[in-house]
């Protein structure tokens, strides 16, 4: 990396720090892009190079200033549904999270926020994944599900993060009938959040009993839009065979992505601005998919 990436790189993770975060102003700071680029068997793509990614914002091509592609710690938000629900499905959660610590690295830090009728920050941040994981041995899942609620939670407590890069994820049913949070706020807090939200579905049986109304998706639905808002990834594991290779290519995907950065083209507005990332992909080079968050609110 040549000395002035290596500066700006040193400083990215104040670009992401404190009430700010997810929003930009011009002429202080890059809007960054985390891109996971993925082949057709979903493994990362990592030999693709600067000159091969355009970012254009709100239509219009800008200047990349910025490109990293390295493999940075992660600051990991779980939110574990714990409700009534979850309890034909228990075994897989903690299964799901058992082999998640097995492929995070030892640098990454992580908390839990648990789902019941109230969803609550039940573990502060750690690097001892396993002990997290060994503290749900004698949880019974029980009640209703607030999972909207949990959202607005993980990304309050993301911005005390350590680390520049922030993901949640998300294992549940899907299931919801308790939140006070509306969808479309949810919505907007995905698209301008900086983190990237996954999700492991356990079953795709429950509504969003609460927020029945016309148009509205079902549980699992719901959880691959906010995926798809961020740039993140839906999972869906119907059995425990399916647990391992749903974690590993989790944990594959949030530490191999490309960063993008560019200068806010436009003074501060307050509007809403599109993201859209595209890659100039050589003959001998195999299809593969984007995932990226697709905006910002320049303020």
């Amino acid at each position: 990396m040549r000395a002035g990436a290596l500066i700006l790189a040193i400083c990215l993770p104040a670009l992401f720090a404190g009430e700010g975060a997810g929003t930009f102003r011009t002429g202080t700071s890059l809007v960054l892009v985390n891109v996971s680029v993925l082949d057709v068997r979903d493994r990362p793509v990592p030999t693709l190079a600067q000159s091969q990614f355009r970012v254009l914002d709100n239509g219009r091509e800008q200047p990349i200033r910025f490109f990293a592609h390295d493999d940075a710690p992660v600051s990991l938000a779980i939110v574990l549904d714990t409700s009534g629900s979850m309890k034909g499905k228990w075994d897989r959660a903690r299964s799901m999270l058992s082999a998640l610590c097995r492929n995070l690295e030892p640098a990454d830090e992580l908390f839990l926020v648990t789902v019941q009728a109230r969803a609550r920050l039940a573990a502060d941040y750690t690097r001892d994944c396993g002990e997290l994981a060994g503290s749900l041995l004698f949880t019974e899942p029980r009640g209703t599900t607030a999972l909207l609620d949990a959202i607005p939670i993980a990304v309050r407590h993301l911005r005390q993060a350590r680390h520049a890069r922030h993901v949640i994820l998300i294992v549940s049913d899907g299931g919801e009938n308790s939140s006070r949070t509306r969808l479309s706020s949810l919505r907007g807090m995905a698209r301008e959040a900086n983190a990237q939200i996954y999700s492991a579905s356990l079953g795709l049986e429950a509504r969003f009993a609460r927020h029945g109304q016309m148009g509205e998706p079902d549980g699992p639905e719901l959880l691959e839009e906010l995926a798809a808002l961020s740039g993140g990834r839906a999972f869906t594991i119907e059995s425990r065979r399916e647990t391992d290779a749903a974690a590993a290519a989790l944990a594959r995907e949030i530490h191999d992505q490309y960063v993008l950065g560019y200068q806010p083209p436009e003074a501060p507005d307050g509007k809403f601005h599109h993201i859209s990332v595209k890659v100039d992909r050589a003959a001998a080079q195999p299809r593969f998919s984007l995932f990226h968050r697709n905006g910002y609110r320049a303020e």
